[in-house]
Order: structure tokens, then sequence, then C-alpha cells
């Protein structure tokens, strides 16, 4: 027991020992002496200068920690920000031992409250680029040109304000550091990073690991990153190797996780161009929108104009267009399942595009969905903010009536009514209710054979109310036999005007309808007239003569007005002569028997053969004489088959 205490009071002579020394040591330093072997070892690693505008401190513990007050970093000679980094205080724990023997190595560096200014040149050149300034230099790594201070394996930033700018697009991004940690054994070992704060007001906290700081600055490639955290509350994890070819940054074996979905592929961002450019192709087994961490910008409050208010279908709030000209992009994306924020699901999806000053170009895009598929192009040319000008070209093939019907909150048992979609449409502005009101183009509906299961007219529904005035039969059959249906509007500056190219034809009955369907003011004003097939036994109370479906199209009104019906068929260019209801019903139907083509053919334009057929007693090939076999190759020649 006597020689354990003889052996602790030994140990505590001998720390008494050092403590003095180094006492001593730091009492014969100047501290200002200190900053010059910092100078020069930031010299070597950034081959820029540091200023020191405050003096020094030099605290003595055992972490020794050296303060130099009121620095400077100074920027890229190109650079339009004062300095690259500015900080009231730059902290520097010093190693104890090494002190006696007046050798100055650094721990640690923290920074408290510095302001980063991180930039590009016009040439996409960073100002953070160093280049291998400590090889020209010619320092040992872990050295610099005295041999003095060793690489310095951990920074810590507290309280920063880090700024983005990009030279050619002029966009900034700004980051609020709450914390920044950044530790290593040493130069060569992998390094321990967290952060916290605030990305453009988005919220992030991660933590992870990195490739080695020798590695970083002498740019041997590739340099793993992993981190985890979560970005505005939503988990996130990534994992990549990020390389450098000339002014390309690439980033492979990709591996995104946000919340539940997961991306991978690659992905590169060129830095040699007039804008930065991605170029990637990714792929992900599942994703859900409501799951990212999305946010969109504040937007200008809207002009108010005729017709706004509560209950519009298309909004006036601006979208964004800007971010389409910060950046090029080059890229592909698959997806397996895409389940969108309002919970419309998407499967087999694959874009492709490409993104030039402006000008998005969604070349190709598919997908299945509402039980068939869809494919199209979307192009977006936003090279000029004031008004940009926007194209949609959409097929539909093989879609479910019922899904559809769903899809606009229409549920309805529905079996079989495969269903064709075509639109085709430009449009210029910069919100929905500008695209709408400018919108010119087609659109075309062709929905085949189906059967809907009747339900109880909804008194409330004003589509239910349509269906009751022009269809009596809905009360007392159980189902309705669609034969076909035809939408086929045709839009100049917002507005369909309808000559006789909506119809529908069932096992009992016939329906046209001509009017006008304005997007700019959100109104429709249709006349309907439904038409008995012959030969059928009328034993219904009543049978509508013709029917306006007209209004606001948020909450249309059903009304059986044939004057209002005559003047709106007129308006549109229908042939209506002056015999009353009688001429009107047969300007919008003609009977099959009578020589007539059925609503479908009409609605799609195609009566002149089935009518002509018909007056010579002749039949249709392949047809026996049935108009709905013409219907049936006109919806052929209309999708290209």
């Amino acid at each position: 027991m006597r020689t354990a205490w003889k052996i602790l009071a030994g140990a505590a002579a001998l720390v008494a020992v050092v403590l003095i020394g180094v006492a001593i040591a730091i009492s014969t330093v100047d501290v200002n002496t200190l900053i010059g072997p910092v100078k020069t070892r930031i010299k070597d690693v950034t081959g820029r200068e540091l200023t020191v505008r405050g003096g020094a401190d030099l605290t003595f513990s055992l972490e020794p920690k050296l303060v130099l007050k009121d620095v400077a970093i100074a920027n890229a000679p190109w650079g339009t920000a004062p300095a690259l980094v500015t900080a009231p205080r730059l902290e520097l724990q010093i190693a104890l031992i090494p002190l006696l023997s007046r050798r100055f190595e650094v721990i640690e560096l923290a920074l408290v409250n510095p302001v980063v200014a991180l930039e590009t040149d016009s040439a996409g050149r960073g100002n953070w680029d160093f280049g291998k300034a400590s090889a020209a230099s010619g320092a040992t790594p872990g050295t610099d040109a005295a041999g003095t201070t060793p690489t310095v394996g951990n920074l810590s930033i507290t309280g920063g304000k880090l700024t983005y700018r990009d030279a050619r697009s002029g966009h900034v991004t700004k980051v609020a550091i709450d914390k920044l940690a950044l530790h290593s054994r040493s130069a060569q070992a992998p390094i321990a990073a967290q952060f916290s704060g605030t990305v453009d007001d988005v919220a992030v906290s991660v933590e992870g690991t990195l490739g080695p700081l020798e590695s970083l600055l002498q740019q041997r490639w590739p340099y793993p990153v992993a981190l985890k955290g979560k970005v505005d509350g939503t988990s996130t994890e990534v994992s990549t190797r990020i390389s450098k070819e000339n002014a390309t940054y690439v980033l492979s074996d990709l591996d995104l996780r946000v919340g539940a979905n997961t991306v991978g592929g690659r992905m590169s961002i060129e830095t040699g161009g007039p804008r930065p450019k991605l170029v990637f192709g990714l792929a992900a087994t599942a994703l859900a929108v409501a799951d990212l961490p999305l946010r969109g910008s504040a937007a200008p409050t809207p002009t108010a104009h005729a017709g706004a208010g509560k209950g519009r279908m298309f909004p006036d709030t601006p979208v964004d267009f800007s971010i389409l000209r910060v950046v090029d992009a080059d890229g592909r994306i698959a997806i397996g399942k895409l389940r969108l924020a309002d919970g419309r699901e998407f499967s087999s999806v694959k874009v492709q595009f490409a993104l030039v000053a402006g000008r998005l170009d969604v070349s190709n895009f598919e997908a299945a969905t509402l039980g068939g598929s869809l494919a199209g192009r979307v192009l977006i040319d936003a090279g000029t903010a004031a008004n940009p000008a926007l194209q949609v070209r959409v097929n539909g093939n093989g879609l479910d009536l019922g899904a559809i019907l769903t899809s606009f909150g229409l549920p309805r048992e529905v079996r079989g009514g495969k269903t064709e979609l075509a639109v085709d449409l430009a449009m210029r502005g910069t919100s929905p209710h500008a695209w709408a009101s400018s919108a010119t183009g087609n659109v075309r509906l062709v929905v085949g054979r189906a059967t809907l299961v009747n339900t109880k007219i909804d008194l409330s529904s004003s589509l239910d109310q349509l269906t009751g005035a022009v269809n009596p039969f809905r009360e007392r059959d159980p189902a309705t036999e669609l034969i076909c249906a035809v939408v086929r509007m045709p839009f100049a500056n917002g507005i369909a005007r309808v000559d006789r190219s909506v119809g529908a034809e069932t096992n009992k009955l016939g329906v046209l309808a001509s009017g006008t369907l304005d997007l700019r003011n959100e109104t429709v004003d249709f006349s309907i007239q439904p038409k008995v097939n012959s030969g059928l036994p009328i034993d219904i109370p009543r049978l509508a003569d013709l029917v306006r479906f007209s209004g606001p199209m948020t909450a249309p009104q059903v009304q059986v007005d044939a004057k209002a019906s005559v003047a709106a068929i007129a308006s549109v260019g229908a042939a209506v002569g002056t015999g009353g209801l009688s001429a009107i019903g047969q300007a919008l139907f003609a009977k099959v028997e009578d020589g007539g083509a059925t609503p479908c053919q009409v609605a799609l334009g195609q009566k002149a053969s089935a009518a002509t057929a018909a007056a010579s007693g002749t039949t249709t090939k392949g047809g026996s004489g049935n108009p709905l076999n013409e219907v049936g190759r006109a919806v052929g020649r209309l999708f290209g088959k």
C-alpha cells in the first residue's frame, strides 16, 4: 500500500513538473509570433492569405487555446465578395506536450459566427477550388514549409452564415449554420461530420462520415460520403462516391433515401458551361411525393380579375419558373410505383427530359394508370419570365371509365368502358388560370361499350341532375348499357365551341350536345337533346325535348329551356331552321333508319359515309350495315391504329 502511494505521488509530481514547464514555455512565448505558423499553414492548404486584425491571446490549461480575433481569409482574385471567410474569432486548440519543445501543433480549429461567401465565376469555377496549393509549396503533407504545423483534423463552426452565388444565373442559396463539426484522428483517417441548421429556410440536421481530409486536399478520387438525419423533418440518408473530371463532379453509386422512398443511380454536375448542368440516370422502386421535403417558394400576391373568388377551378396563383433558368439538365427517371400528394397512383413510370436555358422539354413520358396507359410530351419554354409557353400532348390508351370517374370524385360501379384520350394544347402564362384562358388545341375522349350500374339520383349533384333529365330510363332500369360516348372539344383562347361534337348512345337513346365551355370565366353553356331509339316503346312519364346545362363550372344548373337552347345552338353555327323543336332535333340527331348517323358518328365528324351507305341501301365493309363499325374505324384512325 505504501508503494502505491509512492507511485501516485511520483506521477503527481511529474504532472506538476510538466505543467510548470508548459507555463514557463507559454510565458516566454510572444503570442503574436504564433500567428505566423497559422498563416503559413492556411497559405499552404488554400493558397490564400489569412489576415488577423484583432491580435491573439493564448490561454493556459491542459488544452491550451490560441484565439485569433477579427480574421479573414482572402477570396479568389476574381471573387465579388470581400473575403472567402470572415470571423470575429478563430480558436485553435494546441497540443500540450509538443508545446514544451516550442512545437506548435493544432488539434482543433473553431470558427465562431463566421460569414462564408462561396461563389462561381462566369466560367463555372468555384472560389473554394484551391487546386493543389500544398503540393505546389513543396511542403510535406501534414506539415507546413517550416515543418512545425500539422494538418488540422478537427474543425467546428458555431453560429455561422454561408451563401452560395452562381455568377451565371444570379441565383443565391443561403445557409444558416447552427453547428458544423468535422473530427478526425489524423489527416489520413475518415472524418466524422455533423451539421445542423437551415438551407434556404429548410431545416437540415445530418451526421455521418466523409473521406480523409488529405484525400480531399490532394483531390484523390473517388471521395466517399455517407450522411443521415432529417431534412424538413423527414428522415433522410445519402451515400455516394464523388469524383472530379475536369470541370465535372460525378456522384457515382448514389443511394438516396427520403422517408420510405429510395432513389439510386448516377449523377454528374458540369460546371464548365453557361450554367451548371445536371446529367443523371435515376431509378426508384417506389416514390411517394407526400414524403418528400418539398416546399413551394413564396409567390407574389395574385392580381384580381373578373370572376375571381372562392370555388375557382383554375387558380391565378403564379407558378415560379425561375428554377428552370438556374441550371441545365439532361436526365432519365424510372419509377416502379409513383404516388402523388393527392393519392393518385402511377406505375412503370418513365420520364426523359432536357432543360436548356429555361426551356424544359419532357420529350417522352409514359406511365400505367387508371387501368390503362398514358404517354406524351410536355414542353415549357420559360426562357423569358414574362409569358412562358406550354405545350402538352397526351395520349391515353385502354383507360378504365370507372377509374376516371372516381379520380374526378364521381365514383360509380362500371363494367367495361375502355377509354381513349388525346390531348394537344398550347398555352401561355404563369398561372393555371392563365394557361386555361389561353388554351388552344384539341381534346378528344372516346368511350367504348360499358355497363353503368344505376343508383338513386343525387339532387345535389349537377351531373346526376343532368343524367336524370336526358336519360329518363335511369330511374327504372338497374343499369345503363352504354354503346359509346365521344367528347371532342376544339379550344381557341380558352373557349371550346361545341357543334354536336359531344355525343353518347345507349341501347335505348342517343344524345348530342352543342354550346360553349369557357375556361376563361369557368362557365359552361350546353344544350342537349336526347332522342329515343326508333321502335322502342315509350312508357315513361316524360322525355325532355331539350336540356340546358349552364352556369359556373363548379355548380352548373340543369333546365328544360327550349328557347335558350335554340339561342345557344345557333351561336355555334348549328344548322337550326325555323320550325321549332322538331328542326332542332333534326339538326342535333338523325335516326339511323332514316339514313342519318349515330350520335357518336356525328360527334366524331364521321357521319357522311354512314349516311351515304344507308341512303344507297349498301352496307359498309365488315359491318353488315352497322354504323357502329364506322365509329370503331374512326376511333382507330384517331389514335393511329
